[in-house]
């Protein structure tokens, strides 16, 4: 029963204002749809972090879409995040289901119907476009884990992000679509990608800190072959994530060593040994 549990939901209190405005304008049947499928996207990215254990502090709804909110991205496996992330794109799926449905039936209006099929495409859509916090920026993102480390990759994320908003913004005023609705999420997304690149050495230290205290045993093993002056901080910079690094040290005279990169970790965050090379290790 507990999986059952809905997540404490936050409605940002703009949306109020945007809900009397509805009303008022004679737009709530849109509002209601709009809101409905983001709810609904929500959900799904919620009940598959269930599934997997996440800690979930709440789902906010905003102006702009919402988002549950979550420290668990960047720590769990990439299959995981892979999942979580795609929970949410694919109950627009159910949603064009209902919608037939309905519409087979009889049961609401042809005209509300249509208007739920174009803003369920265009939820879906703008959704998947390749920029953070958008689900396809962070597929983007573990694409990108797979292959690079993990500060690299996230670096890659951020900029495809924002010269995608560039673009984005660049087509839609060359079509004369601009509107102050597309300005404002344009400005909310630069912001974002601002807030991002500002916290991406703390990202990284939690990304650290999630290998030195969690024990997960990786499948995945990488070799990284290093000189033995190379810095502690400068090798944990080589680290990607679901892969288990065996690091490979030669001194000057050409001899070789092992460590693992437990024996790299326990000694930075144990030892407070923050200025230590590799070679340091080796001489304990």
């Amino acid at each position: 029963m507990n999986n059952l549990k809905l997540p404490p939901i936050h409605i940002h209190p703009v949306l109020f204002f945007f809900l009397f405005v509805a009303i008022l304008t004679g737009m709530f049947v849109e509002f209601l749809i709009i809101f409905l499928i983001v709810f609904i996207h929500e959900l799904g990215h919620y009940t598959c972090a269930r599934v997997f254990k996440w800690r979930i502090r709440r789902i906010f709804l905003w102006v702009f879409g919402g988002v549950m909110e979550t420290d668990e991205y960047g720590t769990r496996p990439l299959r995981e995040e892979f999942l979580v992330t795609i929970a949410g794109p694919l109950q627009h799926i159910a949603i064009y289901a209902v919608i037939y449905m309905l519409d087979i039936s009889g049961f609401l209006p042809e005209s509300t119907l249509m208007i739920a099929y174009q803003y369920n495409s265009f939820i879906l859509i703008g959704n998947l476009l390749p920029i953070w916090p958008l689900d396809g920026g962070k597929l983007v993102q573990l694409s990108l884990d797979y292959f690079f480390s993990f500060p690299v990759s996230h670096r890659w994320m951020i900029m495809i992000s924002v010269v995608t908003i560039v673009c984005v913004s660049v087509y839609v005023y060359s079509q004369a679509w601009l509107s102050l609705s597309f300005t404002l999420l344009m400005i909310f997304l630069i912001w974002e990608n601002r807030l991002e690149w500002k916290r991406r050495y703390f990202k990284w230290w939690r990304f650290l800190w999630s290998r030195y205290s969690e024990t997960t045993k990786y499948r995945k093993q990488r070799e990284i072959e290093v000189p033995a002056s190379i810095s502690l901080l400068q090798l944990f910079r080589l680290f990607k994530r679901d892969t288990f690094h065996c690091i490979k040290v030669y001194d000057q005279h050409g001899k070789v060593y092992w460590l693992t990169e437990r024996d790299c970790l326990r000694t930075y965050f144990d030892q407070k040994n923050i200025h230590a090379s590799v070679g340091q290790l080796l001489t304990g």
